[in-house]
């Protein structure tokens, strides 16, 4: 066999197997570029499912709040109302000084307690928190945690302020009122102060407390805290970071993408 002819099935030889090398390696990254795909479909479909348990329970609790707030609203402030105009009735009818004094006291207690209701009413109803600034929903909040539980309360406001969407809202200011509540169940704390930062990009949150704090470490253990519901919710708007300590309160801290 001549040197020429050799040199031709060696260079088609290695043509031939350099192809089969490529297709193997076109194969190989097909394979796994579809292996890659199926992943990323499944890890979708989980994050989707979990979405729509979320929003299911989310609107589940939301109309829970509708219809207490409703039930606050039309019956118990309205017949505290007509209690209020009986006792004014009666107050104008005595001629006895003291039981009128009396009266006007107790009306006086019924128009706080009206009061106290109509703003609870109002903070328990979701469609109204979507609908108003989210800093008057906390300021309103702030105050009724502030008349009611003798707490000292302020909120400080940073930055240009935009509104969220309705949901994204509602889901921001329920974090943020979970992260009150158990400063004053859990915590026993007597001051709370929200700073809310306004970037271009992204609205920070803080919700501050002097309470009694907790090892962070136990967060797995504390299901009963709330902390799990507000981890949750917070995925859907960015992150959420808990620091305590015992006997040093807690800060929460909300960072919530503002251009979704």
């Amino acid at each position: 066999m001549k040197t020429a002819e050799i040199a031709i099935i060696f260079i088609v030889g290695t043509l031939t197997l350099l192809v089969f090398v490529l297709f193997l390696v076109l194969i190989i990254i097909e394979y796994r570029r579809r292996q890659v795909k199926h992943i990323t479909e499944k890890l979708e479909l989980k994050h989707e499912y979990h979405n729509q348990v979320l929003q299911t329970q989310v609107e589940v609790q939301e109309q829970a709040f509708k219809y207490f707030s409703e039930e606050v609203h039309d019956n118990i402030a309205q017949m505290l109302s007509l209690i209020k105009m009986k006792l004014s009735r009666v107050a104008g009818k005595t001629t006895d000084v003291a039981v009128r004094e009396g009266i006007d006291a107790s009306n006086e207690l019924l128009g706080k307690t009206l009061n106290d209701l109509r703003n609870l009413s109002h903070l328990l109803n979701g469609n109204l928190v979507s609908q108003i600034p989210l800093t008057e929903s906390m300021e309103k909040e702030l105050g009724y945690v502030r008349d009611a539980d003798d707490i000292e309360t302020s909120l400080e406001i940073t930055g240009t302020q935009y509104e969220l969407n309705g949901e994204r809202k509602l889901l921001a200011f329920r974090i943020m009122q979970e992260a009150i509540g158990n400063a004053i169940k859990h915590g026993k704390a007597k001051k709370i102060t929200i700073t809310l930062v306004y970037e271009k990009r992204m609205l920070t949150a803080t919700i501050a407390d002097n309470g009694a704090g907790f090892d962070t470490r136990l967060l797995t253990e504390s299901k009963g805290l709330g902390l799990h519901n507000m981890h949750v919710r917070a995925r859907l708007l960015g992150q959420i970071d808990v620091a305590s300590a015992p006997d040093k309160g807690t800060v929460i801290t909300l960072k919530i993408n503002a251009d979704e």
